[in-house]
């Protein structure tokens, strides 16, 4: 199994075609940081709070996960390739390896975008005359957004592994975040904290703006969504090499 991941990893960080994919672990965060512009306004606040501001949407993060999570079994499903490696390392290695791969591909992209993330909240505040300051609540949109990437990237390959369709995928992981879960985040919160990407935003951000689930709960959920997920994912497989 050891061998089979190192496969799939080496082919995450191959071709050129992988770039736009980790273009895609920063566009959901930069989503929500450039929807609400008053993030970069730091007028009347401290340096603590004005740093949680901006670092808030790097929770966000968990959800771009979902994609590159999912890129692991899409590539294959694109380029006609997926029956070979089937072939070649059976059903049950290659639908671990794809969902472990993943994980550790979107943690790894999570580090370094909070990394990116971490050098422009700094001259951005340094810009309005105050000093970078990680509160307790930023080192956890830290947290939440490294462990929340974990389970991200195994809905999203999981969605893939359903889907079995690159379009399909790409729609259900990044166009119901951005189209479907953030416009019920404005108009039935109570609903819209139970969906899987705002589940995932919860853990980095727990009861953001008293909209977003609270850190166990969001867990729970999370958990639920993802176990559900891999099951569906596991009996569709099974039922297609069958």
């Amino acid at each position: 199994m050891r061998g089979a991941v190192a496969s799939e990893l080496l082919r995450s960080v191959s071709g050129l075609s992988v770039l736009a994919v980790y273009l895609v672990a920063v566009l959901l965060p930069a989503y929500v940081l450039f929807s609400d512009g008053s993030r970069f306004d730091a007028a009347g606040l401290d340096a603590g709070e004005a740093t949680l501001r901006l670092m808030q949407p790097l929770a966000w993060a968990a959800m771009s996960a979902a994609f590159v999570g999912a890129y692991t079994v899409t590539r294959e499903y694109y380029y006609g390739a997926m029956d070979r490696t089937l072939t070649a390392m059976g059903f049950r290695r290659a639908f671990v390896a794809k969902l472990v791969a993943g994980a550790l591909i979107a943690v790894a992209l999570t580090v370094c975008t909070a990394l990116c993330w971490t050098v422009g909240t700094f001259f951005v505040l340094r810009a309005q005359g105050l000093v970078m300051e990680m509160t307790p609540a930023a080192w956890g949109v830290y947290g939440g957004a490294v462990f929340g990437a974990m389970f991200g990237a195994v809905m999203g390959a999981s969605i893939g592994w359903i889907s079995r369709n690159y379009y399909v995928t790409a729609i259900v992981v990044l166009g119901f975040p951005m189209v479907v879960e953030f416009a019920l985040l404005r108009t039935a919160p109570e609903v819209a904290k139970f969906s899987p990407g705002l589940a995932l935003a919860a853990l980095g951000v727990p009861g953001y703006q008293g909209r977003l689930l609270d850190l166990v709960p969001a867990l729970a959920v999370t958990v639920v969504w993802t176990a559900g997920l891999v099951a569906v994912a596991w009996a569709r497989g099974r039922r297609s090499v069958a």
